[in-house]
């Protein structure tokens, strides 16, 4: 009779058994897994064009450091150091104090507009050329700035921290400074700076949003008149902020050239045109009201417009290159400008909510009194 401690296995005989079953499951699961991937992976699209080019722009900063799961704050604090100018200071503190004093956020909501002398204070003191560079006669602030006048205008009124947001987050004023030619600069960027021209940028279509490969009835082809190389444009947009005012478009085409007129010096994609709300062809249509409120929307159309090439973004160099302008711009302006906004709205709730606390009563005690108010 074999007795039950000779058939027993030891500690360590034990310990290299379920070594073994832990190597066979684990190769098992590594086995599954890497079919699993390679299944998912088979349905997964393709990285898109757009995604490719945003990806490669070089101008993403902390929000790459959260995308790669290990994001250090020490990292963080030591590489940014906001800080404003004297001159931003003064600016926050004098001219965005007097705006905020002329806007009266129930009438604005009310008459869906601001009063003539918003507007012409917004105008006269830049608000809608911050970021345009000094020499052309913008006030050349800091994304820090910029942050800070839209956050203080939210707290105030959200249809005017979208309005000063438009012309300072995605242009056309901080593109044409950074790829415009020569000639385009210097037209365009003093007006933009001094509010002669209010711009907006037409992408969104009625079937296309903000992937810009997928510009649906937003076509132009690229063709030759009177001795002239342009493009011929066809159109489509909606729910383009600050439209019904604006004076000038960025307007994002999807360019083709079946001709080969363009003989290598640009190429086929996404393209930005620069039209004056003049332009022959251009139509600046009917009023949107998105969600009721207040801030200017609206269309822009137009079918066979020809736009000259002196009138694409660029010149004819930057045919195709729209995307990543675009991209480049879009990532410092709207990363900025729609948190400043959010920051503006949490700032008034918390004033609102904070004094609704102290004058509304319950058992003839404020509510902000109350334990549950207080830990909340």
């Amino acid at each position: 009779m074999i007795s039950r401690r000779a058939v027993t296995p030891s500690a360590a005989q034990r310990m290299l058994m379920m070594r073994q079953q832990r190597r066979g499951i684990l190769g098992i699961s590594s086995a599954v897994d890497k079919r699993l991937y390679r299944a998912a992976k088979s349905v997964m699209p393709a990285i898109s064009k757009t995604e490719e080019i945003a990806l490669g722009c070089g101008t993403i900063g902390f929000d790459r450091d959260i995308f790669t799961g290990s994001p250090s704050l020490k990292h963080l604090v030591d590489t940014y150091k906001p800080k404003l100018t004297p001159e931003e200071q003064s600016y926050l503190d004098v001219q965005v104090s007097e705006l905020c004093a002329l806007l009266n956020d129930h009438d604005v909501v009310e008459r869906k507009d601001f009063s003539k002398a918003a507007w012409d204070y917004m105008r006269d003191e830049k608000f809608f050329g911050m970021k345009i560079p000094k020499e052309w006669g913008g006030l050349g602030f800091s994304t820090q700035a910029v942050s800070q006048v839209l956050a203080k205008l939210g707290t105030q009124c959200m249809d005017a921290n979208a309005t000063v947001a438009v012309p300072n987050s995605l242009g056309p004023g901080e593109l044409l400074a950074r790829y415009g030619t020569p000639d385009q600069k210097e037209y365009f960027l003093p007006r933009l700076a001094d509010g002669t021209l209010i711009p907006c940028f037409g992408l969104t279509g009625p079937h296309s949003g903000s992937d810009a490969t997928s510009l649906i009835q937003s076509d132009c082809v690229v063709e030759e008149r009177n001795g002239e190389i342009g493009v011929v444009a066809s159109f489509k947009k909606r729910y383009i902020t600050l439209a019904p005012v604006a004076g000038v478009v960025g307007l994002g085409l999807n360019l083709a050239d079946p001709k080969g007129l363009l003989k290598g010096k640009g190429g086929e994609g996404f393209t930005v045109a620069l039209l004056e709300r003049d332009h022959p062809g251009l139509r600046m249509g009917p009023r949107h009201m998105p969600l009721n409120a207040a801030f200017m929307n609206g269309t822009v159309e137009g079918e066979d417009v020809f736009i000259p090439m002196s009138m694409i973004l660029g010149g004819q160099d930057r045919c195709g290159s729209g995307w990543q302008m675009f991209v480049e711009c879009l990532a410092e302006g709207r990363g900025v400008s729609l948190p400043a906004g959010s920051v503006g709205a949490g700032r008034g709730v918390v004033t609102g909510v904070g004094a609704y606390s102290r004058v509304r009563k319950q058992f003839r005690v404020p509510i902000a009194e109350f334990g549950g108010i207080q830990e909340g």
